[in-house]
């Protein structure tokens, strides 16, 4: 139990660790929806920290970093031994690190790799479409990303299930500090030895994501080799976990919505606001800041140095801004989530994230247009920084 600080209400303290907390295993977004009421309040876990509730106070801190700094981005602290270039980093700092990685990832060169995109992810599906039978955490939702993101940095797709296993363990292993760190090394060691040896080659005629880094400039002047550690690393970290834990959520879903399903098998044009609806409804991160200054903040005194959750779940699905905040529309219009948060850390890779969860709902209703949970089974969920799904099961008809 965390000894409060003087300047924290004590009204306002309540019983709420979004990593660990039984109602968040079983459904995180139902245990954040009835965590709503009080505008902001105040969490014991972790040595404390304020929660913000509503989605206009969310958007509001994402948009101040001058006020709510990115130095620690997750609570708790200590898995991530890197600078986490610009992840971890402020204007005008992060804008000047972001700026080489907002090219790579702009809708135009993510609408070129559509092509590949689908032959990867239609031979995942063809590859188990006739058992009748799927995990699609483990035969769709972990190995299309990785097998994106694996290709897009230049990496081996020999290592593609170690690297999803090392990513596990940092991002999902709270319950034990020692293999996180374990994982974060490994990682790093790893990108250490792949940043060195590309930095030693002719990159000119390879077009994945790393070698554009070797090639570009920041300030005038090449990225040295901590540096391209530390975009990798970010890389590594973003670009696995979540559209793996979107795709979980996605599918659950349409295992267990047969109206939506039959739906979009009859109107498959509704894909792209379909996905954008997922994305509202299951929103996954769960990110933090560091107050800056002494400031009054959605109606509480907060010090320097206290640190918010901005929970983009607890955001999106907000009923003060959504109409059904906590149904699924799927032709929803003006659907302003803060899936991908706000301000200058938007989650640069968005457009790719669109187009791996669209091609995956296509390629699986192309092939399965009728499934559900498998008889006995139920998901396998996990909360944290990242909220997710670690089984799937599903059945149908062949």
């Amino acid at each position: 139990m965390v000894e409060l600080a003087e300047h924290v209400d004590p009204t306002l303290v309540r019983d709420f660790d979004y990593h660990q907390g039984a109602a968040f295993l079983v459904d995180p977004f139902g245990a954040l929806d009835r965590a709503r009421g009080d505008r902001v309040f105040f969490s014991t876990a972790y040595g404390g920290y304020w929660v913000l509730t509503r989605a206009a106070d969310i958007r509001e801190a994402f948009q101040h970093p001058e006020l709510f700094s990115s130095v620690q981005f997750s609570i708790p602290a200590g898995a991530y031994p890197r600078t986490m270039r610009p992840l971890a980093l402020d204007p005008p700092d992060h804008t000047r690190y972001r700026q080489p990685l907002s090219p790579l990832f702009a809708p135009g060169p993510v609408a070129r790799r559509e092509p590949e995109l689908r032959r990867v992810c239609g031979a995942l599906v063809d590859g188990f479409a006739g058992a009748g039978r799927s995990d699609l955490v483990v035969d769709l939702a972990r190995p299309f990303p990785t097998t994106v993101f694996v290709t897009m940095l230049g990496l081996p797709l020999a290592e593609a299930t170690t690297f999803e296993q090392w990513n596990h363990d940092l991002t999902h292993a709270y319950h034990d500090p020692e293999l996180r760190k374990s994982a974060a090394r490994s990682i790093i060691e790893y990108l250490d030895q792949v940043v060195t040896a590309r930095q030693t080659e002719d990159t000119d005629d390879r077009e994945d994501v790393l070698s554009a880094l070797v090639r570009t400039e920041v300030d005038g002047r090449p990225l040295d080799h901590e540096e391209l550690v530390d975009y990798a690393f970010m890389l590594f970290v973003a670009g696995l976990d979540t559209v793996t834990a979107m795709l979980g959520f996605s599918f659950h879903c349409l295992a267990t919505r047969p109206d939506i399903r039959a739906r979009l098998v009859a109107e498959p044009e509704l894909v792209r606001s379909t996905v954008e609806e997922f994305l509202r409804a299951h929103a996954i991160i769960n990110t933090a800041r560091v107050v800056t200054r002494d400031v009054t903040f959605a109606g509480s005194e907060m010090r320097a140095g206290d640190r918010v959750l901005l929970s983009t779940p607890l955001a999106s699905r907000d009923p003060e801004e959504f109409d059904q905040a906590d149904g699924i529309l799927i032709d929803r219009e003006a659907n302003r989530h803060l899936a991908f948060g706000a301000g200058p850390h938007r989650c640069v890779g968005s457009h790719l994230a669109r187009l791996e969860l669209a091609i995956a709902v296509d390629e699986v209703l192309a092939r399965i247009p009728d499934f559900h949970l498998a008889s006995g089974e139920q998901p396998v969920i996990h909360a944290g920084g990242s909220f997710g799904v670690d089984r799937l099961v599903v059945e149908w008809e062949v």
